[in-house]
């Protein structure tokens, strides 16, 4: 998921240095030693197909009441939206496949939600926007798309999984889907889209991942 810490044997989701160096420091997590760095992650293990792993010292908090999606940065018309407005904008519905970089991935979830290129068009992104940073409610968690990768067709703010509202677990109260990268890609707990002249690398790319993230069958 958007937090995943590390790709399976085999994998080139970043240089074969940086690999290794991310590897130890997970393994030391395991062993309960201090991790190298800044990392910290924890992982709950498997629920529903899914595997639990999180950098956020708690999972954040949504609350209806006070929830804002700040879609701001360089774009004419900036906006905020709030939970029930958020949900009221021109909705879709996709199936597509999570897969988590680790190696593991769950088919044919459905998502619905709000298309990129929807808001995009909302906002009108100035002629410097090239890169869109997503941001999450913990403050820790980020990462980012180039315009062109976040107007692609299934690029989407999704609010529901499964035909019911994001859970805690799960994101709510919105997440990034991008099915054509690594679920790192994709932010939980969104609470901005910042649009930007220049790329921000994210939570793992700090720590050696690639930026671009496409999974091979389909990069």
């Amino acid at each position: 998921m958007s937090d995943e810490p590390r790709p399976p044997p085999g994998e080139s989701g970043a240089p074969r240095s940086r690999r290794l160096l991310s590897r130890a420091r997970f393994l030391g997590l395991l062993a309960g030693g201090a991790a190298l760095g800044a990392l910290s992650t924890r992982v709950f293990g498997l629920v529903d197909g899914w595997r639990e792993n999180t950098v956020e010292d708690g999972r954040p908090v949504f609350d209806r009441a006070t929830y804002r999606l700040t879609v701001d940065g360089l774009v004419a018309r900036p906006l905020s939206l709030d939970y029930d407005s958020l949900r009221s904008l021109p909705a879709v519905r996709q199936v597509s496949d999570f897969h988590c970089v680790e190696g593991w991935r769950v088919p044919n979830v459905r998502w619905d939600g709000v298309r990129f290129q929807s808001l995009a068009e909302l906002v009108g992104p100035l002629p410097d926007a090239r890169y869109v940073t997503f941001h999450s409610l913990g403050g820790v968690y980020r990462d980012s798309l180039s315009l062109t990768q976040a107007r692609l067709p299934g690029v989407l703010i999704a609010y529901d999984l499964d035909g019911a509202p994001l859970s805690r677990v799960r994101g709510a109260p919105a997440r990034l889907v991008m099915p054509r990268m690594f679920g790192y890609k994709g932010p939980k707990w969104l609470t901005r889209v910042e649009f930007r002249d220049r790329q921000d690398l994210g939570y793992w790319e700090q720590r050696g991942w690639r930026v671009d993230a496409w999974i091979r069958s389909s990069g």
